[in-house]
């Protein structure tokens, strides 16, 4: 007869192994920040639902869709010098079921004239095995 100290073990060791959702949310926003830094702001938007209901919320504005966000990104930071150097800070990730999370944190741009900075609140949800944001809203 099996004792339930090795039984427990033997499943344990059986057990898959699976990322822990906060770590592959993590990975999402460390592309992200990797991507903006290189100033590639195609690659960067892959961080995000490209469906049109995705939503950002800035100064006031709400922008829907992926497209629509990608070409007001492009408007804004043209080049090297308006992207500076971004740097995000989780502060916490709530998850709010298996496949929806809750970030709150940080971002930072270094750049030559100014740093800018603010907030961020992201809904990020598991759509098709990914982990993309739904719904963004960063204030300054």
């Amino acid at each position: 007869m099996i004792s339930k100290w090795l039984l427990l073990i033997l499943i344990a060791c059986s057990w898959p192994l699976h990322a822990v959702p906060s770590d592959n949310i993590r990975a999402v926003l460390q592309a992200q920040q990797q991507a903006w830094n290189e100033g590639d702001l195609d690659t960067y938007m892959q961080g995000y639902w490209n469906d049109p209901q995705m939503r950002f919320v800035s100064n006031g504005k709400f922008r829907y869709g992926w497209q629509e966000t990608l070409a007001a990104y492009k408007k804004h930071y043209p080049d090297a010098e308006s992207l500076g150097v971004l740097l995000f800070t989780i502060k916490d990730i709530k998850m709010l079921s298996n496949y929806s999370a809750l970030v709150v944190g940080r971002w930072q741009l270094t750049r030559v004239k100014d740093m800018p900075g603010g907030v961020f609140t992201l809904l990020m949800e598991k759509i098709d095995g990914r982990w993309v944001i739904t719904h963004d809203h960063t204030s300054s």
